[in-house]
């Protein structure tokens, strides 16, 4: 309609009609109705109907207004039907709308339409949220970045995704199995499809989007400066921060500390040099091939007697959850009692919180189900990663670069402007892999074999 009203003002010297097939058609709102033709009366644009006469006796008039309230009423109880019948299927766990990307909606004999995840986006969509929560990717930036890089598109269009569908995208629980809708009082409930990623990991996306935990290292994007929020000056131990510096000649990188009580207050150090003493430091963090092999067995080992000792866990879990459920009939009861509406919606509001805290304590006791075939999977990928990070290193991919700070270091580095690099406090891993590099005893039976340190 505004375009057309344009398309008349760009030419006035013409008679113009406008042809309508029902008058429901010109505007389904009376306020729209009476505005719409008091346009065309302005602009001298004669409305006909195939199956109405505009008539401009008060009569006539009276009679158009009516038939625009029945048209606006029908709009109005076609809209509280569709939504009931919406509603109806969100309580029974079903996603009425358009599908979201990485599902699509097929029908089945039993459930109807079911949201059915869709390859690759559906995969492509679970990285993204694990690697968010793990902190893999560290801003909702670095999840745009890898989506965009790995091809990923919204919808049928060939549109790429941009910051704001990301947003959209990590807060959608129906990601986790889950549906609700709480302006129209759905609470959040089990769905009949399946899931992409675990409820779990949706909560940590969650705080984390919310602002509920720390994130590992200083967000960066840019290669020239990879330490970045991981450089400490060694005599401050406070991070220090980068910045490029013109020369005679060219642009020069620097690390400098910033910290007014430091005695290394704003004085620099070679970027250059810095990045040749870390690619020493990941060098010597290459561990041999027997102490790969007998890393494995030892996890693994002691993987297998913590999933024997899981019972314990199980045990504790499944007293939370009945506290949990027992709090939530407390709260229902205390809401029949109630006279205050204010009362009412604060027990209310407990209750939802208890019942989604329910929900993900009981997928905390599915997933303690694991197997020692995807463990034995996941330490494969991890090991692999560890067998030479430096190569990791060289790659032009700062999630990967985060990824081996992330791995190989416990902590952050201490650097001095003389000495290089203060001993590094390795993660984990690399301590069992340097420790048992230098054991002279590798080739005994793994059976009963002590640990180097404790695992957790």
């Amino acid at each position: 309609m505004t375009e057309m009203l344009t398309y008349i003002d760009d030419k006035p010297h013409r008679k113009y009609v406008v042809i309508f097939d029902d008058i429901a058609r010109l505007a389904r709102d009376v306020t729209a109705h009476i505005k719409l033709r008091a346009a065309f009366a302005h602009r001298d644009v004669v409305p006909l109907c195939l199956n109405y006469n505009f008539d401009g006796t008060p009569e006539g008039e009276f009679a158009e207004v009516i038939m625009a309230a029945n048209a606006e009423l029908f709009r109005k109880q076609n809209k509280r039907q569709v939504i009931q019948k919406q509603t109806a299927r969100l309580e029974k766990g079903y996603w009425p709308f358009f599908p979201p990307p990485g599902y699509t909606q097929i029908k089945t004999p039993i459930h109807g339409k079911l949201l059915t995840a869709v390859e690759p986006q559906a995969s492509l969509i679970r990285e993204a949220f694990e690697g968010f929560a793990s902190d893999r990717f560290l801003g909702q930036v670095d999840v745009l970045n890898f989506l965009r890089e790995a091809g990923y598109r919204p919808g049928k269009s060939n549109t790429p995704v941009y910051l704001e569908g990301v947003r959209r995208l990590l807060r959608r629980v129906v990601y986790a199995g889950y549906v609700e809708r709480p302006e129209w009082d759905v609470t959040r409930r089990k769905a009949q499809h399946e899931a992409i990623i675990s409820l779990e990991t949706f909560e940590k996306v969650q705080a984390k989007l919310d602002g509920k935990c720390k994130v590992w290292v200083r967000k960066s994007d840019r290669l020239d400066f990879a330490l970045r929020g991981f450089l400490l000056c060694t005599f401050c131990q406070k991070t220090m921060t980068a910045s490029w510096c013109r020369g005679r000649s060219k642009m020069y990188r620097f690390y400098r500390c910033k910290t007014p009580t430091c005695v290394r207050y704003n004085k620099s150090v070679n970027a250059d040099f810095i990045d040749r003493e870390f690619t020493l430091l990941l060098q010597s963090v290459s561990p041999k091939q027997g102490a790969i092999k007998l890393i494995k067995a030892v996890v693994l080992d002691l993987w297998g007697s913590r999933v024997k000792g899981l019972a314990g866990q199980q045990a504790r879990l499944e007293k939370k959850l009945e506290e949990t459920r027992h709090e939530i009939d407390v709260m229902s009861a205390r809401i029949v009692k109630a006279m205050d509406d204010n009362l009412v919606r604060v027990y209310e509001e407990q209750i939802l919180k208890s019942r989604n805290e329910g929900e993900l304590l009981q997928e905390k006791l599915k997933s303690l189900g694991l197997s020692t075939i995807s463990f034995e999977t996941a330490l494969e990928v991890v090991v692999g990663f560890l067998e030479n990070p430096l190569i990791i290193w060289a790659n032009e991919d700062m999630n990967a670069k985060r990824l081996v700070l992330k791995l190989v270091f416990a902590e952050k580095l201490a650097f001095h402007p003389e000495l290089g690099f203060e001993t590094a406090q390795k993660s984990l891993l690399i301590g069992l892999f340097e420790q048992i590099g230098t054991n002279e005893t590798q080739d005994v039976e793994v059976g009963g074999v002590e640990p180097p340190c404790n695992i957790r």
